[in-house]
């Protein structure tokens, strides 16, 4: 059994939290998007509705594949090229799969 870093149980506590508020959102467009009655002041059309829950979807995905990457031993390398990122860049984006030089 392999022993997590402290950044790993960090990282994996923010991942948690952000599919938790990106499930939320989700939800609420959904709600949104089903019910039509009443006053709704920020109403989106269904184009609007289906690109940002494709999006949060894409987002949710990423996630969970940061996730696993933890469990398996595999957080914080490039799912390219295998090399180290950069923990800033995991601090800003922990979801992040690629390094530098992947993502250009």
């Amino acid at each position: 059994m392999r022993v997590w870093s402290r950044f790993e149980w960090q990282q994996q506590s923010r991942l948690l939290d952000e599919r938790e508020r990106l499930r939320r959102q989700l939800a609420k467009l959904r709600t949104a998007a089903t019910s039509r009655g009443g006053y709704e002041p920020h109403h989106v059309n269904d184009d609007e509705a289906t690109i940002q829950a494709d999006a949060i979807k894409s987002r949710l995905a990423a996630v969970d594949e940061a996730l696993e990457r933890i469990d398996s031993g595999s957080y914080g390398r490039c799912v390219m090229c295998g090399s180290q990122i950069a923990e800033e860049g995991l601090e800003a984006l922990p979801a992040v799969a690629l390094c530098r030089i992947c993502v250009v």
